[in-house]
């Protein structure tokens, strides 16, 4: 498969949810819009230059290709990170967001074998603070908690 076609294909996803959320976003009230519409924006510009610089690097990709052949997808590690990643989107209703998202940070980080166990836990520590303080502190957003919800007094 060419190289545009193949930053085609990986373009189509983003740009249309991007789309789709902007769309969504309009029903929203204006304050809690403001961050999904930006956000929105930014992905369909990055997309569409994305598009624009895989058509003028075509040619010398497809060449370079053709003398060097891309080293093969593990199948293995893409079943295992879509099943991880729907096994989180099914436990943040029930964990909560601040326990399922370090839990699953800190077993993707185990399994990839990238950094050590108390790395994966201060990263994955701290980016749920930022989130907390960005979302639920500074945005006034809320974020599900699970059956924590019953111990913060939501």
């Amino acid at each position: 498969m060419g190289y545009l076609r193949k930053h085609l294909l990986f373009v189509i996803v983003p740009l249309l949810m991007s789309v789709y959320f902007l769309g969504a976003s309009m029903k929203m009230p204006h304050d809690a819009a403001l961050l999904p519409q930006i956000l929105a924006v930014l992905v369909i510009i990055f997309s569409v230059a994305m598009i624009f610089n895989a058509k003028k690097d075509a040619p010398a990709q497809d060449k370079e290709t053709a003398e060097n052949p891309p080293a093969k997808i593990n199948v293995q590690h893409v079943v295992v990170f879509v099943a991880a990643i729907a096994v989180y989107i099914y436990l943040i209703p029930i964990l909560g967001y601040f326990i399922a998202t370090p839990l699953y940070m800190v077993v993707m980080y185990a399994y990839l074998k990238a950094i050590g166990l108390l790395k994966s836990i201060i990263i994955s520590v701290c980016f749920s603070a930022f989130i907390y303080a960005l979302f639920v502190w500074f945005l006034k957003l809320p974020i599900p908690v699970g059956f924590l919800e019953h111990f913060m007094g939501y």
